[in-house]
């Protein structure tokens, strides 16, 4: 036989014998945890809580806000006068953990500062997998400065058979509030056109919220038509529109109040539309690969409980792998329309009175991989903004449209297997049930969204200046798993006895995603410094990950390496075990079936030549069976054993 025919030979066997396993993935994939303080010297961040991060981890480090910008009563509010380190971002890997503090591997590319909602992302470790039911983030919370972002990363193919979804996670929309009358009235002579009103309001000065961006609100600013960097700006009294948040494509404004007589309250000062951020990221150039959520919509202007909120923007989507297959999934990163529930709208999604809202801006969503087959849709689409005005004598202005985000890819040139769409949101109407025919249908000055954009040329911001030092030694010696008869065993032992002393306790966890670890056992201390077992009884198909955490007496934890263990759902023998390996003149071959079976061993020599064939009954737990091997010369062999068509490798030595 050749070489080459023998290698391929025992490649073959050997591949047979690889889980057939693969993993797939649902629900919130990732982890959140808010930055509180960046080490630039340590190379570290603090987070709020570090349970569930591990040493080699990876993570994406994240900035949401920061941006300063002109906060003068003109049409010049929300501009942006320095951009900071709003949409900063990076992966890493996890080196340390000193309980909050989290060592990096690889030296920091951008600046960040935790004053702008930074977070970090922790994400799962794929080797192959398959969405088979939608995935999301938690919605982004600009309290904690957390969530928003779904980032998923394999080495070998992502198979999108499900959606990955976060419409609506991204910017907040203006939240919705009603000025009653009295005390704040409206004034016929005196139109409120300010950019930028507080609460308390003083009189007839009001106006909707303004939609959330890449900024804080300015305390007492936080209302009126003045826009928000990219977040819209909101209807100001009377009764007019809030504008589309802004991404790519910049938000719609929204529109006036029309229809009334000249001694009733006028509102012809609506929401101005987020900003493009366009010139402010986007780009592989220095400083300017940097990625936004969707802006939130501003709130129309309300006074009769009947208005409309602005619509929150879209999230972030990041996706690595070697390959991405369209199997009816869809990626959706869109903003969304504002909405009212549980207050008895005819038409949740209408204005009935007051002023109606802005639509969210489309999200982010990067496809990094060189490959992309079948079909693949993929959505950043500007949200609607909200109609308005069916339950008045005149017409109350609608909501602007949302603008388009963006969709973004690796490569020379936007692969053919992607339908991308990045349009801007369409502005509100007028209802058509409106008692004044005259504006029935009209959209009183608001506009849509424009569109976003779908590019390729990306590439991942990551450093690759390794400074990962372990400050400290683990004082594992080994840590293994074993799969056996009763489940999974669980070994560990220390570096000596002195770290023995130092431990309070062991915690040992699983976890079926590598992402939420369940305590199983906790073994108190002194530690075995030579021999310590837990054995996981839990049969689980699939792919299951084990972790030891161990807490010492000065009150710190820390983690071990991950363990991986795969179990066929339909596993044929769960295990197999060779006695004497080492064997001289019989081997003795154990198998574990979980029922009865028909097998097939076979015995290769190390060139991949077939040296004997034997059928096997196999009964529910132990079966065994007793080859000859004294005839065989010294060298080291290989047994097959086939079972429903899937086979397992075990190697000996005969000497």
């Amino acid at each position: 036989m050749k070489a080459g025919t023998t290698i391929v030979l025992l490649l073959s066997i050997l591949h047979a014998c690889l889980p057939v396993n693969a993993q797939t993935a649902s629900g919130v994939v990732n982890t959140y945890y808010h930055v509180s303080a960046i080490n630039t010297t340590a190379n570290s961040v603090t987070v709020d809580n570090a349970s569930g991060l591990t040493p080699g981890q990876r993570v994406l480090l994240s900035q949401a806000k920061g941006t300063v910008i002109d906060n003068s009563n003109t049409s010049a509010f929300g501009d942006i006068t320095a951009l900071n380190n709003a949409g900063n971002y990076e992966f890493n890997t996890i080196c340390t953990i000193n309980g909050n503090e989290v060592g990096l591997k690889f030296t920091l590319l951008n600046s960040y500062d935790p004053a702008g909602q930074v977070q970090l992302v922790g994400i799962p470790s794929y080797g192959s997998v398959t969405v088979t039911s939608t995935v999301s983030s938690i919605p982004w919370d600009p309290v904690t400065g957390k969530g928003g972002i779904v980032v998923i990363e394999a080495a070998g193919a992502l198979f999108l058979n499900a959606d990955i979804d976060v419409r609506g996670q991204g910017f907040r929309g203006g939240d919705l509030l009603n000025y009653f009358v009295p005390p704040y009235d409206c004034s016929w002579a005196f139109p409120v056109d300010a950019y930028a009103l507080n609460l308390p309001a003083s009189g007839y000065y009001t106006g909707g919220k303004k939609g959330e961006g890449i900024t804080d609100y300015i305390l007492n600013k936080e209302y009126g038509r003045g826009k928000l960097a990219n977040g819209g700006g909101g209807g100001n009294n009377t009764n007019s529109g809030g504008a589309g948040g802004g991404n790519v494509g910049a938000g719609g404004v929204g529109g006036r109040k029309a229809g009334e007589t000249t001694f009733f309250c006028h509102g012809i000062y609506p929401g101005i539309g987020g900003l493009s951020l366009a010139p402010y990221g986007y780009s592989t150039a220095a400083n300017s690969n940097r990625i936004f959520f969707g802006g939130g919509g501003g709130s129309g202007h309300q006074n009769n409980s009947k208005g409309m909120p602005g619509g929150n923007g879209g999230g972030i989507i990041l996706l690595s792998a070697s390959s991405i297959t369209g199997g009816g999934g869809q990626l959706l990163a869109s903003g969304v329309s504002p909405i009212v529930l549980g207050m008895g709208y005819a038409d949740p999604t209408q204005a009935e009175g007051d002023g109606g809202g802005g639509g969210g801006a489309g999200g982010t969503v990067i496809l990094n991989t060189a490959t992309i087959t079948g079909a693949v849709t993929v959505q950043a689409n500007g949200a609607k903004g909200s109609d308005a005005g069916n339950m008045r004598p005149e017409c109350t202005g609608p909501g602007g449209g949302g603008g388009g985000g963006m969709i973004w890819t690796a490569g020379g040139a936007v692969p053919a297997a992607i339908s991308a769409s990045v349009s801007g949101g369409a502005n509100g109407i007028v209802s058509l049930g409106n008692t004044l025919l005259s504006c029935q249908g009209s959209s009183n000055g608001a506009l849509p969204g424009d569109a976003g954009s779908s590019q390729a040329g990306y590439t991942a911001p990551e450093s690759t200046m390794n400074t990962c030092v372990l400050l400290a030694s683990s004082p594992l010696k080994y840590f293994t798993g074993t799969p056996e008869e009763q489940g999974f065993r669980l070994s560990w032992g220390l570096i000596s006895p002195e770290e023995a002393g130092k431990i309070q306790s062991f915690t040992v966890e699983r976890s079926v995603d590598q992402i939420h670890f369940t305590p199983l056992a906790i073994i108190p201390g002194p530690a075995d410094p030579a021999n310590n077992r837990y054995t996981d009884i839990d049969k689980i198909p699939g792919t299951v990950f084990y972790r030891l955490e161990w807490l010492d007496k000065e009150g710190s934890r820390s983690y071990s390496r991950i363990l991986t263990h795969t179990r066929p759902s339909d596993p044929g023998i769960e295990w197999i075990r060779l006695q004497p390996n080492p064997a001289s003149d019989q081997l003795s071959v154990n198998l574990f079936s979980p029922g009865p079976e028909t097998a097939t061993l076979q015995l290769f020599t190390a060139q991949g030549q077939l040296i004997a064939s034997y059928p096997l009954s196999l009964h529910s737990g132990i079966t065994s069976r007793m080859l000859p091997v004294k005839d065989l010369p010294a060298a080291t062999y290989f047994l097959v054993v086939d079972t429903k068509g899937r086979r397992q490798v075990k190697s000996f030595i005969k000497r």
